[in-house]
């Protein structure tokens, strides 16, 4: 029987390495093979491997390059193809349209002959006798010979296989011509999982519904990236953000055709970190960003195959042509740490290891800067020391972005994110100053506990579920968290009155300290001789209020960051080294300057006597503000941490010079535990 139904001919778009897309005109599928018009009976014996083929290099092959490769003329061509599984389809399709002198298959797999040495010569000699020479890899400039890279007179870079190509697949298949085929059917898909989709007995309808879902299957990751936030939304990240961005813009410009690939700069990096500071959510996030597919892999887990070099090689190119298959897409290779340091090698296993991560080392070059392959690769390491120095080398994985432990704004803006619709607009500020230093996912982890405890009790969430689960619980007496708290509440009321504008205050242990207060100064860069007594009388503040509601204790004194020790320094240093005092005269820096004290009686004298002077007004400034520091000091009892606004309420304050949002955040003074 023959099938009437023609294949018209038309003008294709082939699919470059860029976004720029050129015209290339092609015959239809039966004048393309030479035959009749081909129903899908007549193809009964053709796999359907060969026929994908044929179908995808129609689309990328132009009428001069067929006709030029259907006899002998000396033409050199080059094919890229996007992953391993796809060189060997490939290579019988062409060797059905054109003639050839000698075919050079190469995936790989033999690390004996695929390499550019290996053959250079016989490619030339064929050239040279006027036959036509093909060349067919993953990786073309790391596995064909050298001679035909360097003379090739075509070079098509195939991709996986359009719309176009897969109706005419799905029609000389079936018999049946598809309806819709989504742009992104055979996404992260390889050759050969595209063949098992397209099967002689099915409909149409039945091979597209097989190819998204497998599609779907192997992307699945893509499922993992709506609950994180876009990049620009992420707190914390550093140097490893500003690289995100400027990685998510260049890529904006490739899409909208203003470059191409090749020109974006350091497309990947290795994002170092202690455990739990969010690298592989920083991975999802740049991807979610750069609106593409994760495909993510540990590196231990190619081990797991029983650690044979040819099963580890073997899981190493699949995890690499599945991310190819994908791409555009972020390659995350998680515990990048895993892959050994050629240096430090144990010599009885060095032959085994430095086969291995010379393989992993030339597929990443491959997988970087591959003609068919559009890939960001994130490693992810907690020891950035152990890596290999090539790995980390330029062209590779170009360099390593620290991210450190969130500091208080991060720790804050990590925590609402998590946090949600909780507390709406409660100021998260005060928490994350006692928070701060912890991970990532230990501040995801309050949140999650915070509100689980509110939902146990059918309740909404409370500052209270929050505190609990930053802070211990607290197994003072009550005599000794209002002491505690008095002391801070004092630190409060006068910086803020005479000093700067309160971040928090807190009576949450941590370490040596039995609560802090923090600040921000208002004059940050340098101060006068009354703006440092100020500062200094704050400091004493805390030791003034012990001493006003019982007695004063070792509780403002003893350590090196204690508010005896802090008012001391700055005091010494008014005199001995900012010129502030009654002398011009430089005795020390400023780190110094306090042993003179142990060694110049005059000196000490000078500042026992400034310490007293502002001593004495701290005590003043307490008696005279007895009833709101107490009234502090209660609401600091029950909520633990308050905010400055809460401080300022509480006390009628007005917010007199606000200090400038990059003034220096200081810890006023606290109680020792």
């Amino acid at each position: 029987m023959k099938n009437t139904a023609k294949s018209p001919k038309q003008t294709l778009k082939a699919q470059p390495a860029s976004p720029e897309v050129r015209e290339v005109e092609t015959t239809s599928f039966d004048e393309f093979l030479g035959e009749s018009p081909t129903p899908a009976d007549d193809l009964a014996g053709t796999p359907v491997r060969m026929i994908l083929a044929m179908a995808v290099i129609q689309d990328a092959l132009s009428v001069r390059a067929r006709e030029r490769i259907e006899r002998p003329t000396a033409t050199a061509v080059v094919v890229g193809v996007p992953g391993p599984d796809w060189v060997e389809p490939v290579a019988q399709a062409f060797s059905r349209i054109g003639r050839w002198g000698v075919t050079y298959r190469r995936s790989g797999a033999n690390k004996a002959s695929d390499r550019p040495s290996s053959g250079s010569d016989e490619a030339a000699q064929v050239l040279s006798a006027g036959q036509n020479v093909l060349g067919v890899s993953q990786a073309p400039e790391r596995l064909l010979p050298a001679s035909l890279i360097t003379a090739a007179d075509i070079r098509i870079n195939l991709q996986p296989p359009v719309r176009r190509a897969l109706r005419t697949t799905i029609f000389l298949v079936t018999g049946k011509r598809p309806g819709r085929i989504p742009d992104d059917a055979v996404r992260g898909l390889g050759f050969d999982e595209i063949v098992a989709c397209v099967r002689r007995g099915s409909r149409p309808a039945e091979c597209v519904r097989r190819l998204v879902a497998a599609s779907r299957s192997k992307l699945r990751g893509d499922t993992l990236l709506a609950d994180v936030p876009l990049l620009k939304d992420t707190w914390g990240y550093s140097d490893a953000a500003a690289w995100g961005a400027t990685l998510i813009e260049a890529v904006a410009e490739w899409r909208r055709g203003e470059r191409n690939w090749a020109s974006i700069p350091e497309k990947s990096a290795v994002v170092a970190g202690p455990a739990g500071t969010g690298k592989s959510t920083f991975a999802r996030s740049l991807a979610k960003s750069l609106g593409m597919p994760l495909v993510a892999t540990s590196v231990p887990a190619w081990f797991t195959s029983g650690g044979y070099l040819d099963q580890v090689i073997k899981s190493v190119d699949a995890v690499i042509a599945q991310a190819v298959a994908a791409s555009p897409s972020v390659l995350l290779l998680d515990e990048i740490d895993a892959i050994p340091n050629r240096s430090t090698i144990d010599s009885r296993h060095a032959e085994y290891w430095v086969a291995l991560v010379s393989h992993i080392l030339t597929q990443l070059d491959s997988a970087v800067s591959g003609t068919t392959s559009n890939l960001i690769i994130v490693g992810a390491t907690n020891f950035p020391e152990r890596l290999d120095e090539a790995l980390i080398r330029p062209g590779r994985l170009n360099r390593i972005l620290h991210i450190p432990l969130p500091d208080a704004t991060a720790t804050a803006g990590i925590l609402r994110q998590h946090l949600g619709e909780d507390l709406p607009g409660v100021d998260l500020m005060p928490l994350a100053i006692v928070g701060a230093g912890a991970t990532g996912a230990d501040i995801a982890s309050w949140a999650k506990q915070a509100r689980e405890a509110a939902w146990v009790e059918r309740r909404p969430m409370e500052w209270a579920d929050l505190v609990a689960r930053v802070a211990p619980p607290d197994t003072r007496s009550p005599a000794e968290q209002i002491a505690v708290a008095r002391h801070e509440a004092a630190h409060a009321v006068h910086t803020e009155r005479y000093v700067g504008t309160v971040e928090s205050v807190s009576i949450v242990s941590r370490g040596r300290y039995a609560g802090r207060t923090n600040a921000r100064l208002r004059s940050s860069d340098s101060m006068s001789a009354a703006e440092l007594d100020a500062f200094v009388v704050s400091v004493l503040c805390g030791r003034a209020a012990d001493e006003h509601w019982g007695v004063a204790t070792s509780g403002a004194a003893g350590g090196p960051g204690s508010d005896l020790a802090i008012a001391t320094g700055l005091i010494a240093g008014k005199h001995g080294s900012f010129g502030l005092g009654d002398a011009l005269t430089y005795r020390a820096a400023p780190a110094d300057v306090t042993a003179l004290i142990g060694r110049d009686g005059s000196f000490s004298a000078i500042v026992e006597r400034d310490l007293r002077r502002l001593y004495m007004a701290a005590q003043v400034f307490v008696s005279e503000n007895a009833d709101q520091i107490d009234a502090v000091a209660r609401r600091l009892v029950r909520s633990r941490i308050l905010s400055g606004a809460e401080v300022r309420s509480i006390v009628g304050l007005p917010l007199a010079k606000a200090a400038p949002e990059d003034g220096q955040f200081v810890d006023v003074g606290g109680a020792h535990g």
